[in-house]
């Protein structure tokens, strides 16, 4: 069976804007052979669906906490992360992922996968130095 969690059903939604909660959790993050994700906490990731007649304009944008250790002193620290994405899906002859802006779905599909989007997301979000606030005036020095 399919894992049904982060589909996003879109064919019997009526036109206009809809609001949808997706929760990750530790299951979701171990899917994800990347280290930077240990240490993430639970994340809840909010979806704005404008739909029209031809196509639906998607917001994405989550809040989260990871577990993470200071670049500089090596001290642990819980690091904030946020990100918003926005994504057009417009209908088409076939599938086409190729503009990361533009998803181009082929007519008849009724649904979408976020998994690997909310992922993409969430690991893009985790900045490659990691400096604890209170240790950034030494970074400046």
């Amino acid at each position: 069976m399919k894992n049904r969690e982060n589909i996003l059903e879109f064919s019997g939604l009526a036109m206009g804007e809809h609001h949808l909660e997706y929760k990750l959790n530790k299951t979701f993050f171990s899917s994800f052979d990347l280290i930077e994700l240990q240490g993430i906490h639970p994340i809840t990731v909010n979806v704005i669906l404008k739909k029209s007649n031809h196509m639906m304009d998607l917001e994405i944008s989550f809040k989260g906490k990871i577990d993470t250790v200071c670049d500089l002193t090596n001290d642990p620290f819980t690091l904030d992360i946020s990100n918003i994405f926005s994504l057009l899906v417009k209908f088409g002859d076939e599938f086409n992922d190729e503009d990361p802006e533009i998803l181009v779905l082929s007519q008849g599909e009724y649904e979408i996968n976020l998994n690997q989007l909310f992922f993409e997301l969430i690991a893009l979000s985790i900045p490659i130095q990691r400096i604890k606030p209170e240790n950034e005036i030494i970074k400046d020095q």
